[in-house]
């Protein structure tokens, strides 16, 4: 999930490689229409539901919220926590 996706329809936001030191190598990137497939993607299940200073929330509500969405995302606030 990424805002950057809202730049172009039909993407996907792809973003990983790391070295040991924590050096990004591949870094976000939507170049790739959303049908296009490698070894890398995968299905990456989560529950909604997370638990923020005790009480359990929705994923996409702390994704989209201005205080909360730095504990998930670097962005900012998802405008579209979904895929």
């Amino acid at each position: 999930m990424s805002n950057r996706l809202a730049e172009k329809s039909n993407r996907v936001a792809i973003y990983g490689w790391h070295l040991l030191d924590g050096k990004q190598i591949q870094p976000l990137t939507i170049v790739h229409v959303d049908w296009y497939v490698d070894y890398s993607h995968g299905v990456r299940l989560m529950k909604r539901a997370v638990m923020v200073d005790g009480k359990v929330q929705d994923v996409r509500q702390v994704l989209q919220s201005p205080s909360l969405s730095p504990l998930l995302s670097d962005e900012g606030p998802l405008l579209r926590p979904t895929y």
